[in-house]
């Protein structure tokens, strides 16, 4: 642990659950920072904008930068920018869809290049899903994913169905493979990495979440440590065939092993 020199920190389950931060997760982020370590804070929420999220964060209570704040959302935004002709179908959320007003959105008749699955909770109409389905499968529009997690905890900690269950139901119908923003992308990770400008070797992924947070970050060859909170809580290393590089018991455990 004397080599890491920064931290990418799960968000929801990790540093805050059930509406409130985790105890000692707003003091270690501080510690932290005294002790020079870079922090990222990646998360699967494709509910909300960045800025929302970012301003979550803050009434909890943590001290943070908007610019340490890395979602799905601005990593799809990021790869829109590089192909400014092609058009898109959101399956998302009203607050998410404002975020892609500057892409070309399809009108009436029009065809998407590409179809967008993130969530979309505030409509749930399995007619958007279907639409999307029928752009895949006869139009061959890409499938894009804003994540992968195929389930999350609510503000009461029972679990709801998350968009990556959706966006493989679509893949698996049309036989398709979706292109994924999120977690547990390997892309993402390495995208989050290059914001921290460090390399692998030197990072950690801590999260809760042995799906999209540990394994995503094996598979981007960066160690992943999984807290028991949020999901954490209720992991079996006899039922998983992920394997952590370490188990502490919260965020702020982290500080006895730097």
């Amino acid at each position: 642990m004397k080599q890491i020199k920064g931290i990418l920190a799960d968000i929801d389950g990790t540093l805050y659950f059930k509406g409130s931060a985790i105890s000692g997760t707003i003091e270690a982020v501080e510690k932290l920072r005294k002790k020079g370590i870079k922090l990222l804070f990646f998360t699967n929420t494709d509910s909300k904008s960045p800025r929302s999220v970012f301003n979550t964060l803050n009434e909890y209570g943590f001290s943070i930068k908007e610019r340490e704040i890395f979602t799905p959302i601005i990593a799809l935004k990021e790869f829109l920018a590089e192909c400014p002709d092609k058009k898109i179908y959101l399956v998302t959320t009203e607050e998410v869809k404002e975020e892609f007003q500057k892409f070309r959105q399809i009108k009436s008749s029009e065809v998407p290049d590409f179809v967008i699955i993130g969530d979309f909770h505030d409509n749930w109409d399995v007619n958007r899903l279907n639409i999307a389905f029928k752009y895949v499968i006869k139009h061959k529009a890409k499938l894009l994913g804003t994540q992968g997690n195929k389930y999350y905890l609510d503000r009461n900690g029972e679990p709801v169905i998350d968009t990556g269950s959706f966006v493989w139901m679509i893949a698996n119908a049309a036989n398709v493979t979706p292109k994924i923003f999120g977690k547990p992308s390997k892309e993402y990770f390495v995208q989050a990495l290059k914001r921290l400008n460090l390399l692998a070797k030197n990072t950690v992924v801590i999260g809760d979440d042995i799906e999209s947070d540990i394994e995503g970050a094996l598979n981007a060859n960066i160690r992943g440590i999984l807290v028991k909170t949020g999901k954490g809580q209720f992991f079996n290393p006899l039922e998983s065939d992920i394997h952590p590089n370490m188990v502490i018991n919260s965020f702020s455990s982290i500080l006895e092993l730097l």
